[in-house]
C-alpha cells in the first residue's frame, strides 16, 4: 500500500491539478492508495495565489487579505473532513473548481452551497468551520509539514507500507513521476529519500505537466 500525503495550496491551479491527479493513481498502480490532501499555509503560499490572481505584491491589504483567505478555506476544509475524509476531499474539490475555474468569490454563501452539495450536515459544517478543533486540526497539520521538511505546495510524501523506515519527497508532485518512480521500483528501501530527490529533480518527468 501508498501512503501519499499531498501538501497544496487550496487557492493554487498548480495543486489543484495535483489533487486531481493523485484520483487517479489507484487506477493505474497494482496496489491500495492511501491519500491525504493537507493545505499547506506560509508565506509561499501567499506569494504563490497573489501572484496568480495578479494582486499587487506590494498592498499590505491584499497580503492580508489573501492569507485570511487561505486560513479561512483551510478551517472550512477541516470542518468538511469532520465528516468523513472522501466528504472533505470532494468538498474541498468543488471550492477550488468554483474560486479558481469559475473565479466565483470566496463567501459564506459560497461556502454554504458546496457544503450543501457535498452532502455534509450543515449545521455541524457550520459550527465546526469556528470551532477550535478546526483550528487545532490545522496547526497539527503545518507542523507535520515541518516535520517532514516541507517547504513548498505541490509537494507529495510517499510512504510504502512494505518500507515504512523511508519516506520518498517528491517537490512539483505530476501523476507521471509516482507512476513511474513506482513501476519501476524506485520506491525500494536500498535508494535513499536524497538520492530520490536528486533523480527526480533533474529527470524530465518533473516538469509541470501541460493540460
Amino acid at each position: 500500500m501508498l501512503e501519499i500525503h499531498l501538501f497544496v495550496n487550496p487557492l493554487g491551479s498548480r495543486c489543484f491539478r495535483c489533487e486531481r491527479d493523485v484520483l487517479k493513481i489507484d487506477h493505474q498502480l497494482n496496489t491500495k492508495i492511501n491519500y491525504r490532501f493537507i493545505p499547506f499555509f506560509n508565506m509561499a503560499t501567499i506569494q504563490q495565489t497573489i501572484e496568480f490572481y495578479h494582486l499587487d505584491p506590494r498592498s499590505l491589504a491584499v497580503r492580508q487579505n489573501v492569507s485570511n483567505t487561505i486560513y479561512r478555506v483551510i478551517l472550512d476544509y477541516m470542518a468538511a473532513s469532520f465528516q468523513g475524509k472522501k466528504r472533505g476531499r470532494q468538498f474541498l474539490l468543488m471550492l477550488q473548481n468554483a474560486l479558481i475555474k469559475e473565479d466565483s468569490n470566496y463567501n459564506d454563501s459560497l461556502v454554504k452551497d458546496i457544503a450543501s452539495q457535498s452532502k455534509l450536515d450543515l449545521e455541524m459544517f457550520l459550527e465546526d468551520r469556528h470551532s477550535n478543533l478546526a483550528k487545532k486540526a490545522f496547526h497539527q497539520d503545518q507542523q507535520f509539514a515541518k516535520s517532514l521538511e516541507v517547504t513548498k505546495p505541490a509537494t507529495a510524501v510517499v510512504f510504502d507500507s512494505k518500507q515504512l523506515q523511508y519516506g520518498f519527497l517528491l517537490n512539483n508532485f505530476d501523476y507521471e513521476t509516482l507512476i513511474t518512480a513506482y513501476k519501476n521500483k524506485q520506491l525500494e528501501n536500498d535508494l535513499s529519500i536524497a538520492t530520490f530527490v536528486k533523480n527526480y529533480q533533474s529527470h524530465p518527468l518533473t516538469k509541470t505537466m501541460q493540460k
